[in-house]
């Protein structure tokens, strides 16, 4: 039974990380701001989700737990600015930089599953896991002389306009991942209430963080950009999140990590269909040991010779 909920816990965080990668297509599309791109997708996000848990009985006296409440609350809060932080990084570093920084959040969740859940931390586990991030920086195509413009003091190289800029950018983009590793361990934390009713919660937290900051004279004209941001909040906020919490609470944390990899995999093929914006050589090695490492930690492979030759003896090798 064990085994079962774990494939098909896998098989939700896949998709939803699919979906995830077509999540900026659309923001781009709607032409809005990201206060009101985010806004509209939390209420969209909780009209769809509000009715499919009235309809399924989701919504129950027995979940408004004093202690779960507060928890699927301040994971509401982690969300959302998770959010904010990530799309205001993106105003003041290249889109390179705050991808890699924003998607140290499987190393983070790792790190943090290691401390807080006492998750064993293998040798193995830490080599598929550099391997990902190998291709991650690979992907991403990181230009490291805009790292050394970010510190450096030669005024050459980096203005007083540019160089104080570049750092909040970063410190958004790690502070969007940190702020994301806190929602999937807060949602481990309350795997006793449905996944339905916690993603329905935290977009509401969403609605009245947002709602002052939401440019109402700078709405959609078109219908296309309404048609944007249903599928945001209908399809990208309430279905890929009702699946993706339900894996939550049936997966490790480092199989978590691992797979929310295929995130930015799928953003790249988006892209090409997209915008046209082809595939280099290196990227495609980036998805290839991505892909790789997501393999070798679902399958549980290990370096160690000896202790495959063990698993093949008992039949455990798959």
């Amino acid at each position: 039974m064990k085994q079962s909920n774990s494939t098909i816990g896998s098989i939700e965080l896949t998709f939803a990380m699919i979906l995830s990668g077509t999540i900026g297509y659309f923001v781009i599309s709607s032409e809005q701001s990201v206060w009101n791109v985010i806004f509209f997708r939390c209420v969209i996000g909780a009209v769809f989700l509000g009715g499919y848990a009235y309809y399924a009985g989701l919504i129950r006296r027995e979940f408004f737990q004093r202690n779960a409440i507060l928890l699927i609350l301040l994971g509401g809060i982690t969300l959302v600015a998770n959010w904010i932080f990530l799309f205001a990084s993106f105003e003041y570093i290249p889109f390179s930089i705050a991808t890699v920084a924003y998607h140290m959040q499987p190393l983070f969740l790792v790190l943090a599953g290691a401390l807080l859940t006492k998750d064993k931390l293998s040798g193995s586990l830490l080599f598929w896991l550099a391997l990902a991030f190998t291709g991650l920086f690979l992907i991403v195509e990181l230009d490291l002389s805009e790292i050394r413009t970010l510190f450096s003091t030669d005024s050459n190289l980096a203005s007083q306009d540019n160089e104080p800029s570049a750092l909040i950018g970063l410190l958004l983009a790690l502070g969007a991942a940190l702020l994301y590793t806190v929602t999937t361990l807060i949602t481990k934390k309350v795997s006793q209430i449905p996944s339905t009713f916690v993603a329905l919660i935290q977009v509401i937290v969403g609605i009245f963080m947002l709602l002052p900051f939401v440019d109402f004279t700078s709405l959609p004209t078109q219908t296309s950009q309404w048609i944007d941001l249903l599928i945001l909040g209908a399809v990208l906020t309430s279905f890929m999140y009702i699946i993706m919490y339900d894996s939550f609470q049936k997966l490790p944390t480092n199989l978590i990590a691992l797979l929310s990899f295929i995130y930015p995999v799928t953003a790249l093929f988006v892209d090409y269909f997209a915008f046209s914006n082809t595939i280099s050589g290196l990227q495609g090695i980036g998805v290839l040991l991505i892909l790789l490492a997501v393999c070798a930690v679902k399958f549980n492979w290990s370096l160690s010779s000896k202790k495959v030759v063990i698993e093949k003896r008992e039949g455990k090798n798959v």
